[in-house]
């Protein structure tokens, strides 16, 4: 009979009330899990509460530390009763025996990230009214630093300092911008090698999307590229992300691989 206890510190960076331990019936240790909350208005405005759990355990004491770990979830989400929140967790697409665990959780493993080419539309990129491209400069450690508060303040935590250093190495590095009445409202990050670039980071200010700026600055980023010898463009896009998706339908994209599984249950 296995049996999950809070550990009496901190587990992995989580807080004990939101870390479990399980126990065998004679009490030796033969798993863990934790819970960490999310807010992410910004990145998912459809569901902002988003309740990623990790599990590392033995087969027989899974079902127990899940059912622990969703139980904590439930009781986090209740702190914004009226706000669409998922739990979910991050498995291997070839991890088959994880899928079907979840699966058979009765959880739905749609949700996806995916790399996908982008194609490079055809004719002018022309940009919105009033909006200009800018070059955004990333010279000291000071306009560094402010770039990456900026993706913080969008839920975009990917990319932090020595990251960045390494992006900044590359052969082809792009940060551009999108301002309109003086105002930076979209900026736009292009990193890679040779012929090929990814775009590693794109986010447009809530109050200005649904205009085409994302698009268009997707577009222009392209076509200059394309004069430094870049002929593949490439991106990771969530498959539950609308936005994401809607850019991917734009630039004609297609699937290339399947990057990770995100088994989830809404709550």
């Amino acid at each position: 009979m296995y049996r999950v206890i809070h550990p009496e510190a901190p587990l992995e960076g989580a807080p004990r009330e939101d870390a479990y331990l399980v126990l065998d019936e004679v009490g030796n240790r033969a798993g863990h899990g934790k819970v960490i909350y999310q807010f992410q208005p910004h990145v998912d405005p459809d569901c902002p509460i988003n309740l990623y759990f990790d599990m590392k355990c033995d087969l027989a004491g899974r079902y127990v530390l899940l059912g622990a770990l969703l139980a904590r979830a439930r009781q986090l989400r209740d702190v914004n009763p009226g706000v669409h929140a998922r739990a979910y967790t991050i498995v291997h697409p070839e991890d088959t025996d994880a899928q079907a665990f979840y699966t058979s959780s009765g959880m739905s493993l749609e949700d996806r990230e995916i790399l996908i080419s982008l194609q490079v539309p055809q004719g002018e990129s022309r940009l919105p009214m009033g909006c200009q491209v800018v070059a955004v400069p990333l010279n000291t450690p000071d306009e560094q630093l402010a770039y990456l508060n900026r993706l913080n303040n969008q839920d975009l935590r990917h990319i932090d300092f020595v990251i960045l250093q390494q992006f900044l190495r590359t052969s082809h590095f792009q940060l551009l911008g999108m301002t309109r009445d003086n105002m930076l409202v979209s900026e736009l990050m292009m990193v890679g090698n040779g012929d090929t670039c990814e775009l590693m980071a794109i986010y447009t200010h809530p109050d200005y999307r649904h205009q085409g700026i994302a698009r268009a600055l997707i577009h222009r980023s392209m076509v200059i590229l394309q004069s430094e010898g870049v002929s593949r463009f490439c991106a990771r896009v969530m498959t539950r992300s609308q936005p994401q998706m809607g850019l991917m339908k734009a630039f004609g994209a297609h699937e290339e691989e399947v990057l990770s599984i995100f088994p989830g249950l809404m709550l």
